[in-house]
């Protein structure tokens, strides 16, 4: 896949370099028009909020900053795990790639009408052809070798906040459904009450049981009205209070230890050599600063 997305960057890069040749305004014109046209379709599908649990102003530009920044290294790079449906989504993600190539021709054609002399015409309709047809047969085989399960994500339409809420709805067991507890809430608010009847039901039996996933760290995500009223409330503000000091103190290796997994700069003898060991080391050195990784958001490699 390293060729495949050096193919696309470089179709990518001769394409924009074409129109800003031409008309700088013609660039920011196609760039200006591709990405609203993402945005509005992720507002229309209620998608906008980023998986992030910020709220507020600030939740809602750094959803802004994340939805661009993503869409954009995917149209120069196409990486796969942005097909997540936290990102572009299967369908999005495929049909922008094939949007992306069609584009690249469209500029030379717009450059060379427009008479444009910096390269030969003949000689540029060849390179772009076959570095076209390179990623075409790259992908190809990607996708051919791939596991056939993975296959179906590349045209999934499943909504980022649907995969967020289907932590909730199909989680197999407590700890899984606590995962959503971990997200932000505009992803998950259509099955907002059953959360909270789900934690009040629950709520004396974790207290007594202690199950692993039942940290201070996630009682401090809790909406206030997610606690039952008699608890300790002096105890659980001294809950909020330390979760407060951590959240500030974890927040920069949460998003270093994600970053290196996602570009799998963490190797198996750092992590302890298997998959399980890979998640029980991170997420112990997680724990010790508050910091909390949310598992689905660590992209599978394929």
């Amino acid at each position: 896949m390293v060729a495949n997305s050096a193919l696309l960057l470089m179709m990518r890069s001769l394409s924009v370099a074409m129109l800003m040749l031409v008309q700088t305004r013609y660039f920011l014109i196609y760039i200006a028009g591709d990405m609203a046209l993402y945005l509005l379709q992720k507002v229309l599908r209620g998608d906008f909020h980023y998986w992030l649990p910020i709220d507020g102003a600030v939740g809602l530009v750094l959803s802004l900053l994340a939805r661009v920044i993503v869409k954009t290294i995917a149209d120069f790079t196409g990486v796969i795990q942005f097909r997540h449906p936290g990102e572009l989504g299967g369908l999005y993600w495929t049909v922008n790639m094939f949007m992306a190539l069609v584009a690249s021709f469209a500029s030379l054609f717009v450059y060379f009408d427009s008479g444009g002399e910096a390269v030969a015409e003949r000689t540029a309709w060849t390179l772009v052809g076959c570095m076209g047809g390179a990623w075409l047969i790259t992908f190809g085989v990607f996708f051919l070798v791939m596991k056939k399960d993975y296959r179906r994500t590349f045209f999934s339409t499943m909504s980022g906040k649907r995969n967020s809420m289907n932590y909730f709805l199909m989680g197999a067991d407590d700890q899984v459904k606590s995962e959503v507890l971990t997200i932000n809430k505009h992803q998950w608010r259509q099955i907002r009450g059953e959360v909270k009847e789900w934690v009040l039901a629950n709520w004396y039996r974790w207290v007594t049981a202690k199950p692993a996933w039942f940290t201070e760290a996630w009682v401090f995500k809790l909406p206030e009205d997610f606690i039952p009223d008699d608890e300790d409330q002096a105890r659980l503000e001294e809950i909020r209070q330390r979760g407060r000091r951590r959240s500030s103190a974890g927040t920069a290796l949460n998003a270093a230890i994600i970053q290196r997994l996602r570009t799998k700069r963490i190797t198996r003898a750092e992590l302890g050599g298997t998959t399980g060991a890979t998640m029980s080391s991170v997420g112990a050195t997680m724990s010790s600063t508050g910091a909390t990784l949310d598992p689905v958001r660590v992209y599978p490699i394929i």
